[in-house]
């Protein structure tokens, strides 16, 4: 038996997951995350190209959709193995284009590294299909909150980690050879993530529909209670993907902040995500994960006031309040994200469990690739438009186009919650419930793990 999924309560071999997620999110990060864009801004690509970097992985997710008819057949573990396996090779590629000589022209260099990147998210897009299907099949619904949180955790330890160590490579030796040894450790990261991806334990087949008919999409997209799900994630999504797009614009040149304070609060932000995500798993498989996703939405909610404050120059960007601001929001959406991902677990039906997946992903991937460029645009039209802003009613508040953004996202994260409210999961606890759980037991659980180490001290 696996010990570190006996000691967590998993099923068997089920650990594996966890090295593998962080050898992938270290692998993936450094070719499509701030690296890239960074060297394609060595190469004075253009916006475009950024943009089209960014929004290439959600947009290929489409191909989740035809990829659902097959992924059963082939089985949940083949299908991804060999899917991530067949990736890796486009990472390869591009850690080659990286190291061609100044005189291969540099329109041709981006467009192969480009043509690269489109491989490998299509490749991605079709392999993934089957990786939710295969793990909630495996992991039995109590242990879901603990399996998601930890998974979470273990991501963004490896995104904290790959980032402060491609800031450092890069600061150090700004060249194209450095891209290049940063696209072979990603290229390496990913063969790793596969050695342990094999070694995830697998599920007896579904048996797949003898039909030669198209599956009901219709009518799976119409089942309520998802339906419900994939609502509120669209809406959300579509008002919080503009922070995507908001944050570093308004640090740099709204508040004027250096580029490696903003790396600093990046790192930051994603350990705040891994001890958030590490310490609600428990929590969520006792609770459910509707009342966890309250407390989330709150603390979204109250980063974004915050932001909106700063802003619009009522509070002053001092350090500590960008800290504290950046940390609440950490907090509150990394606990959206888990809860999120638990629920859409346990609702899916067994039957048509890949389609329906497929259906959510889609959707969310949909939202998150397109939305920010829309932002984008429309944040170029309102600084041309506002400039520096007006004035409000309210003394020492002024409407820049940075706090009439985060206005928008305050009403559009407001509109959630209704639908928030209205989404269905059939065990979880009551209000009242939740909060004994949350201000009684949980700090008591707490207090007795921190004193553990001390009962050794006590005279016999």
């Amino acid at each position: 038996m696996n010990p570190k999924s006996a000691a967590t309560g998993l099923p068997p071999g089920l650990g594996n997951a966890f090295a593998f997620q962080v050898f992938n999110s270290s692998s993936w990060s450094l070719i499509l995350g701030t690296p890239m864009l960074l060297f394609f801004k060595s190469m004075d690509a253009s916006a475009a190209v950024l943009g089209a970097t960014v929004a290439m992985l959600p947009l290929f997710s489409a191909l989740q959709i035809p990829a659902a008819s097959f992924v059963e057949r082939a089985g949940y573990k083949q299908f991804v193995v060999r899917g991530w396996a067949s990736r890796s090779i486009f990472i390869l590629g591009i850690a080659i284009i990286t190291l061609l000589p100044a005189s291969v022209s540099t329109n041709l260099r981006i467009g192969l590294i480009l043509l690269m990147l489109a491989c490998f998210a299509a490749t991605r897009g079709i392999s993934v299909c089957g990786m939710m299907p295969w793990l909630t099949q495996l992991i039995p619904e109590p242990r879901r909150g603990s399996f998601v949180s930890r998974d979470m955790m273990c991501s963004q330890l490896a995104l904290t980690g790959t980032m402060l160590l491609s800031s450092a490579c890069v600061g150090a030796f700004p060249s194209n050879r450095t891209y290049a040894c940063l696209f072979f450790f990603s290229y390496i990261s990913a063969l790793i993530s596969v050695f342990f991806l094999r070694r995830i334990p697998d599920v007896p087949k579904v048996a797949a529909s003898t039909s030669r008919g198209h599956p009901p999409w219709r009518e799976m997209l119409l089942f309520r209670p998802f339906f419900r799900y994939v609502s509120y994630n669209v809406v959300f999504n579509f008002f919080v993907s503009c922070l995507s797009v908001l944050w570093v614009p308004f640090m740099k040149d709204g508040i004027h902040k250096s580029g490696s304070l903003i790396l600093g609060l990046s790192a930051f932000s994603s350990i705040i995500c891994a001890l958030s995500a590490f310490t609600i798993g428990g929590l969520l498989d006792r609770c459910g994960s509707r009342p966890i996703m309250a407390v989330g939405s709150a603390g979204a909610l109250l980063s974004q006031l915050c932001w909106l404050t700063i802003a619009s120059g009522a509070v002053e960007p001092h350090l500590w309040i960008l800290t504290l601001t950046i940390a609440i929001g950490s907090t509150g959406y990394t606990i959206l994200g888990v809860a999120g991902t638990r629920l859409l677990m346990g609702l899916i039906p067994s039957m048509g469990r890949s389609h329906f997946f497929a259906i959510s992903s889609v959707a969310t991937s949909m939202t998150v690739g397109l939305m920010p460029i829309v932002w984008g645009f429309a944040l170029d039209a309102a600084t041309r438009t506002v400039g520096a802003g007006f004035p409000a009613l309210l003394p020492g508040w002024r409407w820049t186009p940075y706090s009439l953004y985060y206005a928008i996202v305050i009403m559009g994260t407001l509109l959630a919650q209704f639908l928030r409210r209205q989404l269905d999961e059939p065990r979880s606890v009551s209000n009242e419930e939740f909060l004994r759980i949350l201000l009684i037991e949980s700090p008591a659980r707490l207090a007795s793990r921190a004193l553990m180490p001390l009962r050794h001290l006590r005279t016999p």
